[in-house]
């Protein structure tokens, strides 16, 4: 295990329009002021990628999401919390076709095969909250005798591999973001049927266990505290509306997106301007396990252990309470 000295910290972060105040905050210097020194990681197989580097210690920090963070914590993950909150508003999935596929709607996807990044990624977990929007989940768990997956699962690694599977007829559909999608959909190579947006927020931060604050080493406590203080400023900066020209011109450059597709997508996010990155609602991630259990991701029967070890996992109120 490779582990990082105390002010670098090797974030983990998905190559979409999301990630912009993380790069904005390089370049900007608000890491470096802080004395942080953040090595980006891009990781394009998402939330599952993330979680696994933050279990082999190839990651101290992911910003990833909040669904797949918490089914890691569920399946007692010991190597990561979740410390913060990065985007508050929830994630719009768009739910995507081969351009000649037969599929029109998402009724026509019940036991059909969908393509996902990784096991436990947000790509294979919205699809359960899918199936039981429409009354597809039979029994509890895989354990229940009555139990019928509603889907099969094709893991596929990258975005460019599922666009090529829906069209290949090797797999039905896949769920991705709905913005990253959308210059896909505009050209032709894939096609929207429906779209798909879990109620809670859409990205939440994890940290390794190692740089949670502990007595002995006061540097380490520090840290963590300082990170989040810089990404809270550069997305307080990044939403501002004397910013907003320079903000949309930032994300056109770093995404190549449409003007427009980037003025629609920034009407409805919400960064954690008011309260910081460090804050974390609680009700918010209950919602969110809630969820997951009665969708299965979360086994049944299961509810109290889980909601025992999240309170283990996260800092109810404000993580610079324990730096």
């Amino acid at each position: 295990m490779v582990v990082s000295t105390h002010n670098v910290l090797r974030v983990g972060f998905v190559p979409e329009h999301f990630s912009s105040p993380l790069h904005m905050a390089v370049e900007l210097g608000y890491f470096e002021k802080e004395g942080v020194v953040v090595e980006r990681v891009c990781c394009p197989s998402g939330t599952g990628e993330m979680t696994a580097k933050l279990i082999d210690g190839s990651l101290d920090v992911a910003i990833a999401l909040t669904e797949g963070l918490l089914a890691g914590i569920a399946k007692g993950h010991d190597a990561y919390k979740i410390v913060g909150t990065y985007v508050e508003s929830p994630l719009c999935w768009a739910i995507s076709v081969g351009q000649d596929s037969r599929h029109t709607d998402r009724k026509s996807l019940r036991n059909g095969t969908i393509g996902i990044s990784r096991i436990g990624s947000g790509s294979h977990i919205i699809p359960y909250v899918l199936a039981d929007q429409e009354g597809w989940l039979k029994g509890a768990s895989p354990a229940d005798p009555e139990y019928k997956a509603p889907f099969e699962f094709k893991v596929l690694n990258t975005f460019q591999n599922m666009r090529d599977s829906v069209n290949d007829g090797s797999s039905d559909a896949f769920l991705w973001e709905k913005f990253t999608t959308k210059p896909y959909h505009d050209s032709k190579e894939v096609r929207s049927v429906d779209v798909i947006t879990p109620p809670w927020p859409a990205f939440m931060i994890a940290a390794s266990t190692r740089h949670l604050p502990t007595i002995a080493d006061p540097t380490r406590q520090s840290v963590l505290a300082r990170f989040l203080k810089a990404l809270t400023k550069s997305t307080q900066f990044f939403v501002a509306p004397e910013n907003y020209e320079s903000s949309i011109a930032f994300v056109q450059e770093k995404m190549s997106y449409d003007r427009q597709d980037v003025q629609d997508w920034f009407k409805g996010v919400k960064y954690p301007v008011e309260g910081g990155c460090d804050q974390i609602s609680e009700e918010a991630l209950m919602h969110c396990e809630k969820t997951l259990v009665e969708v299965g991701v979360i086994q049944k029967g299961q509810e109290a252990d889980v909601k025992e070890r999240l309170r283990t996992k996260y800092v109810n109120t404000n993580v610079a309470q324990l730096i």
